[in-house]
C-alpha cells in the first residue's frame, strides 16, 4: 500500500466513531455543525490550498440556484461544475498547481452533489407547479401514482452543510440532499441498530483485503515502463486478471468502509417498509403507509458496491449496476433518463461518465468502449442464448464479460491515452477484436421478426 492509500484508510476509519458519536446527538443543528466542521477540517489538512476550489464550485453553485431560478438552475448547475472541474484538473496549463489525488476526489463528489442539488430543486418545484395545475403524477408498473419526494429550496447554508459534510467526502457514496436532510432531523437516529448492517458489509473484507495484499505483492509490475512489453504476449494478456483483481479489491474495500460510515452515523438508514432504492431513498410514501412501532431498517439507499453481482453476475450490464453504485444512480437519472436522443442515451452518458473521471484520454477510450460491448452482448444473447442453454451459454458469457472489464481498467490503471493505447496495441487490441466479432456473429444469426402473415399462418 502506498501512502495515499494510507491516508484514505486512516481517514476512512477514523469516520467510523465520528460517525457513531454524530449518530447519538440529539439535535439536528449540533448534528449539522458537527459534521460541517470535521469536513472542512479533513479537507483544508488533505487538500491545502485547493481548498478555495471546493468553496468556489459551492459559493457559485449557491448564486447558481438563488440567481437563476428553479426553472433552468439545473442545466446551469451542470455547465459550471463540469466546466469548472475541467478547468480545476487542466489547472497547471494555466500555472496553477497541480491537484492532488485527494483534492481531485473532493472535486469529482462536489460535483455530483452540487449538480444533485440543483436538479432536486428543479424536479421539486416542476412537481409542485404540475399538482398546482392538477396534472396528475406519472404511475408505476402497476397503475398507482409513484412516490416523488421534493424538498423545500434549500438556504444557502443548507447547501454549505451538505457540501461539506464529512461523509462521502473523499469515498463516497453519493446521497441526495433529501437523504441528508432526513438523516440531520431524524430523532430517532441513535435507535436505528447497527451491528447487522454493519457485519452484513464487513464480513466479506478480510477476503478482499487478503486478495489485494496478496496480489498486490505478487503482481507488481509497472505497465508502464518499457520492461513490460519485453515480456511474451501470454503474460502481457494474462497480467489484466491480477491488474484487474487489485484494483477492484482496492475499489471494494474503500467503498466497503465508506459504506461503513454511513452506517455508524445512520445515514441513509430508513425503515424497510419504505422499500430503498440505491441512490434514490424510500419508494413508499412514508404517509401512506402504517410504519411498525419496531422498526427494521436497511441501508439500501447508500449501497454502493454489490462484490458478488461484480464478480459472478453473467452479463456485462447487470456487473456494472452492481459497480459503484450510488453514481450509477446519478448517470441514469440526470443523464441516461433525461437525454431526449434515446438511441444516443448510453452513449452520452459513458461520454459523461468519462468527463466525470477525468481529462486522462484512457477514460475516453475506455468508457466509450462499453456501449459497443452491450450491444454485442444483447445481440449474442438474442442469437444463441435458449432456455435450454442458458446455464451454459451464460458460463461462457460471464467469462467473456469479465475479461471486458479486465480489457478496459487497464484505463484506470496506466491512466494516459497514450500508455492505454500502448497496451492495447500490444496485445492487438483483442478486446476490440472480440467484440466486432461477437456483434457481426450476433447479427447474422439473429432470429429474424416474424411477419404477421407468419404469425396469422401460426394460429391457424
Amino acid at each position: 500500500m502506498n501512502q495515499d492509500e494510507l491516508i484514505y484508510l486512516f481517514v476512512l476509519v477514523i469516520s467510523m466513531p465520528i460517525g457513531y458519536f454524530v449518530k447519538n446527538v440529539a439535535k439536528s443543528r449540533e448534528k449539522t455543525y458537527i459534521c460541517t466542521g470535521v469536513g472542512v477540517f479533513m479537507t483544508v489538512i488533505l487538500c491545502g490550498l485547493h481548498t478555495f476550489h471546493a468553496f468556489i464550485t459551492v459559493l457559485c453553485t449557491i448564486l447558481i440556484v438563488k440567481g437563476v431560478g428553479w426553472r433552468y438552475c439545473h442545466v446551469c448547475s451542470f455547465i459550471f461544475n463540469f466546466s469548472y472541474v475541467t478547468f480545476f484538473r487542466a489547472g497547471s496549463y494555466f500555472g496553477l498547481k497541480r491537484p492532488t489525488g485527494f483534492s481531485n476526489v473532493v472535486m469529482l463528489l462536489l460535483t455530483l452533489k452540487l449538480v444533485g442539488i440543483a436538479y432536486e430543486i428543479h424536479d421539486s418545484n416542476k412537481i409542485r407547479r404540475n399538482r398546482e395545475n392538477g396534472v396528475p403524477d406519472p404511475v408505476d408498473r402497476n397503475g398507482k401514482p409513484r412516490y416523488q419526494p421534493i424538498i423545500d429550496d434549500p438556504s444557502a447554508v443548507d447547501i454549505v452543510h451538505y457540501s461539506f459534510c464529512f461523509i462521502g467526502l473523499f469515498t463516497g457514496p453519493y446521497f441526495k440532499f433529501r437523504t441528508y436532510k432526513d438523516w440531520v432531523h431524524n430523532d430517532n437516529s441513535k435507535d436505528v441498530p447497527l451491528m447487522g448492517p454493519l457485519m452484513a458489509r464487513l464480513k466479506v473484507l478480510p477476503l478482499i483485503a487478503a486478495l489485494f495484499l496478496g496480489c498486490s505483492y505478487l503482481f507488481n509490475a509497472n505497465m508502464k515502463e518499457e520492461a513490460f512489453y519485453q515480456h511474451p504476449l501470454w503474460y502481457r494478456l494474462g497480467y489484466m486478471v491480477p491488474a484487474f483483481t487489485i484494483f477492484r479489491m482496492r475499489m471494494y474495500s474503500a467503498w466497503i468502509l465508506s459504506e461503513c460510515v454511513c452506517i455508524t452515523a445512520a445515514l441513509g438508514a430508513y425503515p424497510s417498509e419504505l422499500k430503498s432504492r440505491c441512490g434514490q431513498g424510500p419508494t413508499v410514501d412514508p404517509a401512506k403507509i402504517q410504519l411498525n412501532d419496531t422498526k427494521e431498517y436497511d441501508f439500501e439507499t447508500i449501497h454502493n458496491i454489490d462484490p458478488y453481482k461484480c464478480d459472478f453476475t453473467p452479463t456485462f450490464r447487470d456487473a456494472m449496476r452492481g459497480w459503484n453504485m450510488t453514481v450509477q444512480w446519478w448517470l441514469k437519472n440526470h443523464v441516461f433518463i433525461r437525454f431526449p436522443i434515446k438511441p444516443l442515451s448510453t452513449l452520452v452518458t459513458m461520454l459523461v461518465s468519462a468527463y466525470w473521471h477525468g481529462i486522462y484520454g484512457s477514460y475516453y477510450l475506455s468508457l466509450l468502449t462499453v456501449p459497443i460491448i452491450l450491444i454485442a452482448e444483447d445481440l449474442m444473447m438474442k442469437a444463441f442464448r435458449t432456455e435450454e442453454n442458458k446455464v451454459t451459454y451464460d458460463w461462457f458469457n460471464w467469462l467473456f464479460r469479465m475479461r471486458g472489464f479486465e480489457y478496459l481498467s487497464i484505463a484506470f490503471l496506466v491512466l494516459t491515452g497514450a500508455a492505454l493505447w500502448t497496451y492495447w496495441s500490444s496485445i492487438y487490441f483483442i478486446g476490440h477484436i472480440l467484440t466486432f466479432t461477437f456483434i457481426a456473429v450476433g447479427s447474422l444469426y439473429r432470429p429474424k421478426k416474424k411477419t404477421k402473415n407468419e404469425e396469422s399462418t401460426k394460429d391457424k
